[in-house]
């Protein structure tokens, strides 16, 4: 049972702002600057408020809202990811020093499709409450704000009774800190509402998509030699005519220097892992090539990886890895929503970065303040 709760929300002050790809970009460091300033003020009721992306390929459409931060631990926010105490730390620190959530955490669920239509039905009815238009990626992003009581009453019950759980898409860290803030809270003797709620936005799993969460590893140790001759124990080696991401589960492409390489895994791999659930490519990586071959005794912390995200292209990997001749990448295939579902409901994490959800809302287009 998800409950949703409407909120009074903080907006920018778009007659104040020039460039909108420049300002969201700095909202992260300078949000605290940027309120002060009279960028930011608030609206003058609650409400539950949609939020529309358009791009020149797709429309999608989600909910802002807040939920319980008792529903983190409950088991009806299911998390796919460790957190890390280092990053936990600077996460607190970014949100007491703002004393608000600039970013909301992305969760999704399976369409429902008396949901859907009441979001389309909600969103014909109203104009937005402000639009920005991002230069840059191409994208308009639209709020509508649901304020009638009885439009509220009636998305809080389709969603209590339709959404049993909801998953983490994107936003560990931030839903960590929200746990660590109601501690924190209680035993200061805040205000009981203060920090039991943490800002949200709902995408059903027909709005997003999992984008491929690639790796780009330098091998000081290693010749180019010695690294095929290892890799060859492992995968079938096959060079390639042309750039490209792979085809299919359990191949990966490699990039080193000029030349691209199609990795399949040799039978022997992958029966030794027979009895994971949703056996990923990812973990396949983690354990066979990073930690093996590489010596990587912790993927989170190693200096050595980097990431590239799925939606750069293959342009873009070739961009990071430009003047890089110790460096290779392994681009992987993106997990799938079966695979994705699959292990989040067994009780299993995902390896840190092994997904990549599209769309991601910027920091700063709704603010929720404590």
């Amino acid at each position: 049972m998800t409950l949703i709760k409407p909120f009074q929300a903080i907006r920018p002050d778009l007659d104040l702002i020039t460039s909108p790809d420049a300002f969201f970009k700095e909202v992260k460091r300078n949000y605290p600057e940027f309120s002060k300033g009279g960028f930011f003020y608030k609206l003058s009721s609650e409400g539950l408020y949609i939020y529309q992306m358009k791009t020149p390929h797709k429309t999608r459409i989600g909910l802002l809202c807040r939920m319980p931060v008792k529903d983190i631990n409950n088991g009806k926010v299911i998390k796919h990811e460790h957190t890390l105490a280092a990053k936990e730390q600077k996460m607190m620190l970014l949100t007491l020093e703002r004393n608000s959530m600039v970013k909301p955490v992305l969760l999704t669920y399976p369409e429902v499709d008396e949901i859907t239509k009441a979001l389309y039905s909600q969103l014909k009815k109203s104009k937005p409450v402000f639009e920005i238009e991002f230069e840059e990626e191409q994208e308009t992003h639209q709020i509508f704000a649901i304020t009638d009581g009885k439009a509220i009453l009636s998305l809080q019950q389709l969603f209590e009774k339709n959404v049993p759980h909801t998953y983490v898409a994107d936003g560990h860290h931030r839903l960590a800190t929200s746990t660590l803030l109601q501690k924190r809270s209680k035993k200061r003797n805040n205000p009981p509402d203060t920090y039991n709620y943490f800002l949200c936005s709902l995408f059903s799993t027909s709005e997003l998509e999992i984008h491929d969460y690639n790796r780009i590893v330098e091998f000081d140790n290693l010749s180019p030699m010695v690294l095929m001759a290892l890799l060859s124990r492992k995968f079938n080696v096959k060079l390639l005519d042309e750039p490209r991401k792979p085809l299919k589960k359990h191949e990966i492409v490699m990039v080193q220097g000029e030349e691209w390489f199609s990795l399949e895994w040799r039978n022997k791999i992958l029966k030794k892992y027979d009895s994971t659930i949703g056996l990923l490519d990812v973990n396949l990586l983690n354990e066979e090539v990073l930690a093996n071959i590489f010596s990587v005794e912790d993927i989170s912390t190693d200096k050595r990886v980097k990431y590239a995200e799925g939606p750069i292209g293959i342009e873009g990997i070739q961009d990071k890895l430009s003047g890089q001749d110790n460096s290779v990448a392994f681009i992987l295939p993106p997990v799938t929503w079966k695979e994705f579902l699959d292990i989040t409901n067994s009780g299993a994490t995902l390896p840190p970065k092994s997904t990549w959800f599209e769309p991601r809302m910027k920091n700063g287009v709704i603010v929720y303040g404590y």
